[in-house]
């Protein structure tokens, strides 16, 4: 015999369940704090970067002359640009405040902005995600990014939460309450597991170990020297990879870049717009990755600045390429810089070249 249920039943049935989905975040957490607890709190990519951060701005604070070059780039111009080399061939004190790519473009844009003088020269290498990126919320809701923007925000920047749409926050917090792979993610509300000092003592460890991911290995200008001598390591088939998109059309679609632009000129310093240092496929002879550069010239002389460099110069072999295709070893960053101080030379002999008209 079939049984029947009154409506009553149903209603209790629908109000226990809208319980259980209520209560599932909190007893995820619940599960996720005692895994961290009883193993450790996980040493992540937001830790490094915010010694990285630290360290680097430290640098830019201090650094009193009346004309510098800032750097300002994701993971390709900490590995790519020699800040040391300008340094040394231009005579101007050049700082590189690069970091890392998951962070979005904006939120690096941004982070930059207090540490923007006048006279200042803006040397700007954009990995090609940010010229599509519509802002902070969507790089917050990348979790195809692996979560970075959203773990480091979260853990050390929790005032630039009110930058981000309500959107982007519920699909962070339905991405780490139902996924079964968000752990990572839920270590950034779990940083007291640890101290300051015991985070600090783990990147030690790191570096003692040998990862290049721990944020004690800049020098004083803000370069990363972990990839020093590395030349010899065996090419990580990632590196093949294209990086530009093709036929790249819709660029800064909703303005920050601008933005930045527009912030950069109006403290009276000056934004010199590169490609980013990546590695050189066959790609880029195709006709539709040639239409992706043209884009991205036009979308620079539409703000009224002059685009000067090559992108033969951004590209190099994969031998001279460290651990991905954004990151150089020694040996290209070497000959990337050189590049770019050629760049570098034609702003400071005859002054900022003459602008097109917008």
């Amino acid at each position: 015999m079939k049984r029947k249920y009154s409506e009553s039943q149903y209603f209790i049935y629908f109000i226990v369940l809208i319980l259980l989905l209520s209560i599932y975040p909190t007893l995820k957490s619940l599960v996720d704090a005692s895994i961290l607890i009883s193993t450790g709190r996980i040493i992540n990519t937001e830790d490094w970067l915010n010694l990285i951060f630290l360290e680097k701005e430290k640098i830019a604070l201090e650094a009193s002359t009346e004309r510098r070059i800032l750097i300002i780039s994701g993971s390709s111009g900490l590995f790519g640009i020699s800040a040391k080399e300008i340094s040394r061939q231009t005579g101007l004190k050049t700082i590189n405040l690069s970091s890392h790519a998951g962070l979005g473009g904006e939120y690096i844009l941004t982070r930059s902005k207090p540490f923007i003088r006048e006279n200042d020269i803006v040397l700007l290498s954009l990995e090609y995600p940010f010229y599509m990126s519509s802002g902070i919320s969507s790089d917050f809701s990348d979790f195809g990014k692996g979560g970075v923007a959203s773990r480091f925000i979260t853990t050390y920047d929790r005032q630039r939460l009110k930058d981000i749409s309500g959107i982007s926050l519920l699909s962070f917090i339905i991405n780490n309450s139902f996924s079964i792979n968000a752990r990572k993610e839920y270590t950034a509300f779990f940083k007291g597991q640890l101290s300051r000092k015991d985070i600090l003592e783990r990147l030690r460890h790191q570096k003692e170990n040998g990862n290049c991911y721990s944020g004690l290995t800049l020098n004083e200008y803000g370069d990363e020297t972990c990839n020093i001598g590395k030349e010899s390591r065996l090419t990580n088939p990632v590196l093949y990879t294209t990086t530009m998109p093709p036929s790249l059309m819709d660029i800064d679609p909703n303005g920050y870049i601008k933005s930045f632009v527009d912030y950069v000129e109006g403290k009276g310093a000056t934004v010199v717009p590169i490609y980013p240092t990546t590695v050189y496929t066959i790609d880029y002879e195709k006709s539709n990755f040639q239409i992706s550069s043209k884009s991205i010239e036009l979308f620079w002389n539409n703000q009224g600045i002059v685009f000067q460099d090559s992108l033969r110069d951004s590209l190099l072999p994969p031998n001279m390429m460290y651990d991905t295709h954004y990151h150089a070893n020694d040996l290209g960053r070497k000959r990337r810089t050189q590049g770019i101080i050629n760049l570098l030379r034609k702003y400071l002999e005859k002054g900022k070249p003459e602008a097109v008209n917008k």
